[in-house]
């Protein structure tokens, strides 16, 4: 029969330990995310950390006599199915693989974190957030094209359709789009475009009824 390494408080405190690196590790890449506008963001990052560490924690204290990697060993293929998720095929670009990557390093932060391998875990987290950062900085612009962030307020619904159909006409590469319904409707756009495609789409959408206050996110 399997011998837990740890009994009693110690065992609680450790696994309360883990779970709170997990959190802040998580949450530092995902934070990163969300403010990239990307379809899995904080919660998502923390959520997948957090689950890899508890299934590394209780592999680790289930196993200790036998193989400690059967149950861990399923994040590896397990995330595989939450980054597919991530991933789209629009407008001739394939989007989201950063994200889905960036989900499968977080599983890996989090599963060192419940092998006890603490200090990996800090230097894999800090390594990623740093690529994360840099890469925007490092990362040639194709074909002259710039980031940009809008949020539009759809006042009449039928300019949605109007505002969805000029995304295709003016060819934006869409990396991520929001529809938020409150009292009205708020479209967030995050998209890459050439300068001069970036005015025409702007003076169009000025234009359109229906379409009231647009700010940039």
């Amino acid at each position: 029969m399997a011998t837990p390494l740890l009994i009693g408080r110690d065992l609680y405190l450790e696994f309360f330990v883990q779970c709170m690196l997990s959190l802040m590790m998580g949450g530092l890449i995902g934070y990163e995310r969300e403010l990239r506008s990307k379809p899995a963001g904080l919660k998502t990052h923390v959520l997948i950390c957090l689950g890899s560490t508890a299934l590394t924690f209780m592999s680790v204290q289930m196993s200790f006599n036998g193989d400690p990697g059967r149950i861990a060993a399923q994040v590896v293929s397990g995330i595989g199915f939450i980054g597919a998720g991530t991933i789209l095929h629009a407008n001739r670009a394939v989007q989201g693989l950063t994200t889905a990557a960036s989900l499968w390093v977080v599983a890996a932060i989090g599963m060192l974190i419940g092998a006890g391998l603490v200090v990996p875990a800090w230097v894999m987290t800090a390594v990623a957030f740093v690529f994360l950062i840099l890469s925007r900085l490092i990362t040639p612009n194709k074909y002259g094209m710039n980031h940009y962030a809008l949020s539009i307020e759809i006042c009449a619904v039928q300019a949605l359709s109007k505002v969805e159909a000029m995304i295709h006409t003016f060819d934006l590469v869409i990396e991520s789009k929001l529809l938020k319904r409150e009292e009205t409707i708020y479209l967030s756009l995050s998209y890459s475009a050439t300068p001069l495609t970036q005015h025409l789409f702007l003076k169009r959408l000025f234009s359109l009824p229906g379409v009231g206050e647009i700010l940039k996110s």
